[in-house]
């Protein structure tokens, strides 16, 4: 596998610095595909915050602020599940 990710010292950093309430990412994983430490999932997911993986389309929101509304089916014992995500732009 060969993908970026958040290094743990830049997730860190957005979850102390900004007020963020998740993170989106288009690729398979929050964390660098190589990582064997997965620093941004806990550095994001313990802090609370959201982590969405393999969002299609990121691009047409570049540049742009949006809102963010994130459809998650109940699911429990799972590590994660399928989600409907929305960025409203333009209001």
């Amino acid at each position: 596998m060969h993908f970026p990710g958040f290094s743990g010292e830049a997730a860190n950093w957005l979850v102390s610095e900004r007020s963020i309430h998740g993170v989106g990412v288009d690729t398979l994983s929050l964390d660098h595909a190589i990582t064997q430490t997965f620093d941004a999932h806990y550095a994001f997911l313990g802090s609370g915050l959201l982590g969405i993986e393999n969002i299609a389309n990121l691009e047409a929101i570049m540049d742009s602020e949006a809102t963010i509304v994130c459809g998650i089916p109940k699911y429990e014992e799972g590590s994660g599940g399928p989600a409907r995500i929305l960025a409203l732009t333009g209001m």
